[in-house]
């Protein structure tokens, strides 16, 4: 009896969080796209404000943690926010279920039901040619026997052939098109979903594993989201001399090098694809991460990316593995 009790209540603490967690998504996936779902207010895990404000916190590692101006405008407010090292972590261990919500915010009001399948409809457009096929077979059948009954067919010699085989093709021209009707073929596919409602986009980057004590630093990796950059050239004093202004449909990603220009500025220095040798920098390029890509003893690929005061700053040793 007291077990029995025990796992009632559990189960109605169970309810009670599961109904507060699936509220907090739903006031969520309310946000506009470019809002970083993990952005709240210190008292409020689901308020923000548009533009910086000191109430703002990050909440990617539950407790709420505080932001700088600069994060909250070119980041948590941005729709690149996907590619910020606090989202990636905390994604990690987010459900599937909560995780997707978090990718793709939208309404999450219930869909109306969908109307019931015309099948009894359809069955009488059917059975209704059908039923007029039969009463015409039993027509001409009874019209075929009371003229034979009333001497019709008695001369044999002059009984035209024709009538029965011009039966046959008249009741299977009249069966055909009304028993097999095309209405019911179009409607069917009408009660899925229309293909033209499935949204399409660039997909934002698989979140990759934080490294680990023993894993050995590989190279520096750009990453880039969807939009316009400027990137730079360098002449052989280490002087720019030229820009250009990329635009990427997708997220894109290349191995870099951190050089220091001749104005003293750091330049991360694209190593390969059609950008090779041309240079982002902080924060003038546009809202690019760099991230330290690392090896782990099986040759696993991981990674964590660099906070956005050490892009301006020339890395003096191998980066390690975040504690």
């Amino acid at each position: 009896m007291f077990g029995r009790r025990k796992r009632e209540e559990e189960a109605a603490a169970e309810a009670a969080r599961e109904a507060e967690r699936r509220a907090l998504f739903a006031k969520l996936a309310e946000r506009p796209e470019h809002i970083c779902p993990f952005l709240g207010l210190e008292g409020d895990r689901t308020g923000y404000v548009d533009g910086v404000s000191e109430d703002h916190r990050c909440f990617a590692f539950g407790d709420p943690a505080p932001l700088s101006a600069e994060q909250q405008t070119r980041v948590c407010q941005e729709r690149g926010y996907g590619n910020c090292p606090r989202y990636l972590r905390g994604v990690l261990v987010i459900p599937t279920e909560e995780l997707e919500a978090l990718r793709r915010p939208r309404p999450m009001a219930e869909e109306a039901p969908p109307p019931p399948p015309p099948a009894p409809a359809q069955r009488r457009r059917r059975g209704a040619p059908i039923l007029v096929a039969l009463l015409l077979l039993l027509l001409v059948a009874g019209g075929v026997g009371a003229w034979a009954l009333m001497g019709g067919l008695a001369p044999v010699a002059n009984a035209s052939p024709t009538p029965e085989p011009s039966l046959a093709p008249s009741v299977a021209a009249s069966e055909s098109p009304s028993v097999v009707p095309s209405a019911p073929a179009s409607a069917e596919p009408s009660l899925e979903p229309s293909p033209s409602a499935a949204t399409s986009g660039p997909a934002s980057p698989t979140p990759e594993p934080t490294p680990t004590l023993g894993d050995r630093f590989a190279f520096y990796e750009v990453s880039v989201a969807p939009g316009q950059y400027v990137v730079f050239s360098f002449d052989g004093s280490g002087n720019v001399d030229d820009t250009r202004e990329p635009s990427f449909e997708g997220f894109s990603f290349a191995r870099v090098e951190p050089i220091e220009g001749a104005d003293g500025e750091v330049y991360w220095v694209t190593q390969e694809g059609g950008l090779s040798g041309w240079a982002y920098r902080y924060p003038d390029s546009g809202d690019f991460r760099i991230r330290a890509v690392f090896r782990s003893t099986s040759g696993e690929r991981r990674s964590q990316y660099l906070e956005q005061d050490e892009l301006t700053v020339l890395p003096t040793a191998t980066p390690a593995p975040a504690p």
